[in-house]
């Protein structure tokens, strides 16, 4: 009788970049080696999605992944390129004063400033996305923060000391070569604490920012902190998430046209 052949005899059962022995989840299929290059070259393509960084993906970014293992190591060795050894980018396949490694180099030193919650989000750690990290720069700042909903596991991660402490080294060591790192502003007790959803746009604003210049008495904010007074929508009838919370959180709703 011959053996029955199943899918999972196709999978392969080594990692290409590394050689590690491969973990199957039932679902995915990964690489349990954290040095593993080709893992680090894709934190550091995610990073490059993060920064912004227009042509710069992970076969470019491939051989930075020996020896950094984040966006933000990298990010910093190029910064400090500039009065160390420039040359030295060389050995990573960019030849000196040639067009590839202007555009890749230019790509770093235009980023001026930086939200501070990006500044974790390049870290590297596995599946910090912008909600908990929103919401760990809000803390940092001294501002109110709430992890509710949030994956408990994570937030203890970030809160590890010698996590908390790397991320604070971090922005620091940015902001030292230049890089303004925006942290979170605590809204002013003279304004009007607002939700803004949907489009403004049929009552006469290209977008909510233009909308919020028209009004400076309004700042934005959570329907979760205690500050906000009004949600404003497009549509009254609008059965969105919003329009529930704020409903059941006794928060008043006008529409843009309103103000």
């Amino acid at each position: 009788m011959e053996k029955e052949i199943k899918w999972q005899d196709f999978m392969p059962s080594t990692c290409p970049e590394c050689g590690s022995s491969l973990n199957f989840d039932g679902i995915h299929l990964t690489c349990p080696n954290e040095t593993c290059p080709g893992r680090i070259a894709k934190i550091l393509a995610h990073g490059s999605g993060v920064l912004d960084l227009k042509g710069i993906g992970s076969e470019r970014l491939k051989p930075f992944a020996k020896d950094f293992n984040n966006m933000y190591e990298l990010w910093k060795w190029v910064l400090e390129l500039k009065d160390s050894n420039p040359k030295e980018i060389e050995k990573y396949g960019l030849p000196f004063g040639s067009r590839l490694q202007f555009i890749f180099t230019e790509a770093f030193y235009n980023i001026k400033s930086i939200p501070y919650e990006k500044v974790v989000q390049i870290l590297g750690y596995e599946n910090v996305g912008r909600k908990i990290t929103q919401q760990l720069a809000k803390e940092h700042a001294g501002q109110e923060y709430s992890y509710a909903s949030l994956e408990r596991a994570l937030v203890d991660k970030l809160h590890e000391p010698e996590v908390e402490s790397y991320i604070k080294e971090c922005v620091s060591t940015l902001e030292s070569l230049g890089v303004t790192v925006d942290r979170p502003k605590a809204p002013s007790n003279d304004g009007i604490g607002v939700v803004m959803t949907g489009s403004p746009k049929t009552f006469g604003f290209k977008t909510k920012k233009e909308f919020l210049v028209k009004y400076p008495n309004l700042f934005e904010c959570s329907m979760t902190d205690g500050t906000c007074r009004y949600l404003i929508t497009d549509d009254m009838n609008s059965t969105s998430s919003k329009m529930k919370a704020a409903t059941k959180k006794g928060i008043e709703i006008k529409t843009y046209g309103d103000f």
